[in-house]
């Protein structure tokens, strides 16, 4: 007779072997890739803290939700400007190098508004010109970084490095803006500006440290013109990529408003009066955003290298619509966490999905320039959605009527309200031509 097994030591070997055959391990154990893993968590978490406290800061300064939106637009109006021709340079240039001087200046731009922020010196006008100048960066930061992965994983673990590397962002999602909302709280906006500012060096020693090759590859000489367009062109010439280009775009543009507006939806929709309770609202307010987003992530981790992906774009945009009407009529925490959410997760769902096709449906020597036409898409388009956004929540807060053929007439919504509706039906227009477009997102497995 055949003692019996005992079953917990069969479990613990099953669970060991999932782990060490899932995504997440495999891509982990390459060296370069956790140095820049743990060096990008590391700087995005300084980012969120001073996101929060700066979305806060502004707010308090000005009590106007267009020009909360304008200091967003004046980060990524850059992009839209030009950086659908920055991956140029995150080809033609030594990766490395380019990566730590841009680090370099974003800390610079932090530690300036922690010091002008201290002594008391600081005015708006400051903040919008520190944070154009760091979009300016940006152009050429983002390709950089995110067609580094390329570098340090070998491409048959491209698709399943491309969403854990974007778990740095998101993961930091978390744990930043809870961090921002405390040192918000007890120690003010200059501490969070400091916290910034320190968290690029993580950026600039994982450059320093990762061994891999990251120089410029040598090409034929081409005219100039064909070196700016040629990730345009490709793009737009690929339908899969055109389609994906397009459906980012209408996400970005409609649907990413509401996170620099967070702000003015504690006070406005969910009616949190008082510092205090406001500041430690909308820390969690951007933490559930990030629990969302993490959530996401995992989703697009685990059926990364599935045929899914169409499925994945087409359902994150209808959450994402769906989800900000809801958001509108969130007034009570135990809602608007929750679909908070949901918004984080359709977000990175769709948009992590459409990085890693972007790098997997895209030649070596163009994937920075093809990369900068995803980047275009998601940072280039979404100033003009917050702009427009901001400043209809500003003019239907003050005045609820508006005029439509002669008569007066009462607006349902208003405000910050009235901004998500909108925003969310014109989401929810692009996922129903996402659910009708077959060709468009084919064979995207």
């Amino acid at each position: 007779m055949v003692p019996p097994q005992p079953h917990g030591s069969d479990s613990r070997k099953t669970v060991s072997h999932r782990i060490a055959q899932s995504n997440l391990y495999r891509v982990l154990s390459y060296g370069d890739f956790r140095l820049l893993w743990i060096g990008a968590f590391l700087s995005f978490t300084g980012s969120w803290v001073q996101n929060v406290a700066q979305g806060y800061f502004v707010y308090q300064l000005t009590g106007d939700e267009s020009k909360l939106g304008f200091v967003s637009f004046c980060s990524s109006v850059p992009v839209f400007i030009f950086g659908f021709v920055a991956g140029t340079l995150a080809d033609a240039f030594n990766k490395r190098t380019v990566l730590i001087i841009a680090q370099a200046i974003f800390a610079a731009g932090a530690l300036y508004l922690a010091i002008a922020t201290q002594f008391l010196f600081v005015e708006y006008w400051q903040i919008v010109a520190v944070s154009f100048l760091l979009g300016l960066v940006s152009c050429v930061e983002m390709p950089t970084r995110q067609s580094i992965v390329s570098r340090v994983v070998p491409p048959e673990d491209l698709g399943a490095a491309v969403p854990v590397n974007a778990m740095t962002f998101n993961v930091a999602r978390i744990f930043g803006p809870a961090l921002g909302g405390l040192l918000l709280a007890h120690f003010g906006v200059s501490m969070c500006y400091l916290l910034n500012g320190i968290s690029f060096l993580a950026l600039i020693w994982a450059a320093m440290a990762i061994k891999a090759d990251l120089t410029s590859r040598p090409r034929e000489p081409q005219p100039i013109r064909d070196l700016l367009m040629e990730g345009f062109l490709y793009t737009m010439r690929d339908h899969r990529l055109r389609t994906l280009f397009i459906l980012e775009t209408v996400t970005a543009a409609f649907g990413l408003a509401y996170l620099p507006m967070l702000p003015a939806f504690v006070h406005q929709v969910m009616g949190i009066i008082g510092e205090e309770p406001a500041k430690k609202t909308l820390g969690s307010a951007f933490t559930a955003v990030g629990v969302g987003a993490f959530l996401g992530l995992l989703l697009v981790t685990q059926y990364g290298e599935s045929h899914r992906k169409a499925g994945i774009v087409r359902g994150s945009m209808w959450m994402m619509g769906f989800g900000l009407v809801a958001l509108s009529f969130a007034h009570s925490p135990f809602v608007a966490y929750p679909v908070l959410a949901m918004l984080g997760s359709a977000a990175v769902a769709q948009l992590n999905t459409t990085n890693a096709l972007f790098q997997l449906m895209s030649p070596e020597r163009l994937r920075g320039r093809v990369l900068a036409m995803h980047i275009w898409a998601l940072n280039g388009f979404s100033p003009f959605g917050v702009l427009f956004f901001g400043w209809l929540a500003n003019k239907t807060r003050i005045d609820h009527h508006v005029m439509f053929s002669g008569a007066l007439h009462t607006l349902p919504s208003t405000g910050v309200a009235l901004s998500l509706q909108i925003g969310g039906v014109c989401v929810v227009f692009g996922a129903i031509a996402a659910s009708m477009s077959k060709r468009g997102l084919s064979g995207l497995a």
